[in-house]
């Protein structure tokens, strides 16, 4: 078996109920993470398990917790999802669903292929951010999705009633289940697909702007979102992160009118 051919799975003792905080500690490594059974599995590329096992000691140090590692084939993930994929519902209003899934138990439905990138919807802050877009996407809006991952986001923007969607995205092993899924939902034509870093992207004349991406990339957009009159939602921050990045906005003149949580996890408006 070659390298390319399998993931490496790290299984984390969750009883602590840690597995978040340690999977944001591991970085951008981390292509995504279930809980089975009080055991969580974090999926990696292959190959990085040597630099992953330090870290991995240094965090044990702050939150006491057991590991191991498997292999898995990644012919066989989606038997792996397909197993476990509950629908993701949001207000009674809006639900994710696997393309296997024949109900339709909300009016708005996003049906998805699980890949690779493992954007499932399951997340907390993807479930933050469906809320708030639910509520400030109005029908005919133009959307900018940065770090548009699996496409959930802008699947929904479209079916909220945004007239214009373009979606950012940089990590190619996105790119493949995010056309799928346009696919699924019918909106091959509805959606515009950029494979770009979003800290290069320069247009942000849009009515609401959406990123649901990691602190350290939210730092660095702060300043670009001054430009912008559009309505902007964040996630991908964890709670402990908010007096930090506020401080950010305040001093760029941006001010944050919302925050909701779930768990260790914020989404903000500006």
């Amino acid at each position: 078996m070659s390298v390319d051919e399998f993931f490496d799975v790290l299984s984390i003792n969750d009883e602590n109920g840690n597995v978040d905080m340690i999977q944001v500690l591991m970085g951008n490594d981390c292509l995504g993470s279930y809980v089975i059974n009080g055991t969580a599995k974090l999926y990696f590329h292959s190959g990085l398990k040597n630099k992953l096992e330090k870290k991995l000691q240094k965090i044990n140090s702050n939150y006491s917790f057991n590991w191991g590692w498997e292999k898995q084939n990644k012919e066989d993930w989606h038997l792996i999802w397909q197993d476990n994929f509950q629908p993701v519902i949001i207000d009674e209003k809006l639900a994710v669903i696997p393309y296997w899934y024949n109900d339709s138990p909300t009016d708005i439905v996003i049906k998805i292929k699980p890949g690779m990138a493992f954007g499932t919807g399951h997340h907390e802050t993807t479930w933050l951010m469906l809320c708030q877009m639910i509520k400030h996407i109005k029908p005919g809006m133009t959307v900018l999705d940065l770090g548009a991952g699996s496409g959930i986001l802008s699947i929904a923007a479209i079916k909220l009633g945004a007239g214009k969607v373009d979606s950012v995205e940089n990590d190619l092993d996105c790119e493949t289940n995010f056309k799928e899924n346009l696919y699924l939902n019918h909106m091959e034509n509805n959606i515009h697909y950029y494979h770009r870093d979003v800290l290069t992207w320069n247009n942000f004349d849009y009515d609401i702007i959406l990123a649901n991406i990691n602190r350290n990339v939210i730092e660095e957009l702060i300043p670009k979102l001054t430009r912008t009159k559009a309505t902007v939602i964040l996630s991908g921050l964890l709670k402990t992160d908010y007096k930090f990045i506020e401080s950010k906005f305040s001093v760029n003149k941006l001010k944050v009118t919302e925050k909701i949580s779930k768990n260790e996890w914020i989404c903000l408006v500006l």
